[in-house]
């Protein structure tokens, strides 16, 4: 996915966002997955499925989860951590700055070791996941983004979720669609399991018409991303297509748009 280069504050419609020192800067993934997590999405609207009273962003880089979940869930608090000192004073200073400082908390400290105040009802994260590719030259990028042996593991990521869930609670995170299978299995083994109750496969795509509805086709490009909800209890997942693209009109999907219609300025 696309990701943001400019050194300026990037504007959303109710926030700005500087990410030039972060770790990680801002990528459409967590975007797409912050407009995407606890909604049922349609060509016309997004309903809100639930709202969370405590939200906990893994990795939270320059803050963008933080600050959707916050503009999201007006009535929840917000909890993020991240173990580069840069990305965590970069994402306190655009909390600082943005409608919601006093319901957003950021910790510095290691996800896998780091004593959090709170279980959550939902977890949200935009894990590492280049394990095996090649390694960027900036060092601290490459922590952020690559699963090597320095940086958290989707095993200890899963062990950490399932601790800090509340028995009602939501993991939900976005992955490269070849990794779906194996996390899944994964999840599935672990000591207490994570059911997988939403998959969304997000692919370019084209949207077909048919007697007023819109139908989302499967067309024979692969998923390029795969946007998952785990929970605690076991549940037949709903399983969705999100095209990206409406190519036949050479602009984005109305189910992608009604998805950021609440956050893109240009949307």
């Amino acid at each position: 996915m696309a990701l943001f280069c400019d050194v300026e504050p990037f504007r959303f419609k109710y926030f700005s966002l500087q990410h030039h020192r972060s770790a990680m800067r801002l990528t459409t993934d967590s975007v797409l997955l912050g407009a995407w997590v606890r909604t049922g999405a349609t060509a016309q609207a997004v309903v809100h499925i639930t709202t969370p009273q405590t939200v906990l962003d893994v990795g939270t880089g320059c803050g963008i989860l933080a600050l959707m979940m916050a503009q999201r869930f007006q009535q929840a608090r917000i909890y993020a951590i991240d173990i580069d000192e840069l990305s965590v004073r970069e994402a306190r200073e655009n909390v600082s700055l943005s409608p919601w400082p006093e319901r957003i908390c950021i910790f510095e400290g290691d996800f896998r070791s780091f004593v959090l105040p709170h279980t959550y009802d939902l977890i949200i994260t935009n894990p590492p996941y280049f394990r095996g590719a090649l390694l960027s030259s900036y060092a601290r990028r490459t922590r952020a983004r690559h699963s090597d042996d320095s940086s958290i593991t989707h095993e200890e990521l899963l062990k950490g979720a399932v601790h800090k869930l509340t028995e009602d609670g939501v993991f939900a995170l976005i992955l490269p669609a070849d990794r779906e299978v194996g996390f899944l299995s994964m999840a599935l083994k672990g000591s207490v399991p994570l059911y997988p109750s939403r998959i969304t496969r997000v692919t370019a795509g084209s949207a077909l018409s048919c007697n007023n509805s819109t139908l989302w086709s499967t067309t024979d490009e692969e998923p390029t991303r795969v946007l998952l909800e785990l929970t605690k209890k076991q549940t037949t997942p709903r399983i969705e297509t999100l095209p990206m693209y409406d190519k036949g009109r050479g602009k984005y999907s109305p189910q992608y748009m009604a998805l950021i219609k609440d956050f893109y300025l240009w949307a």
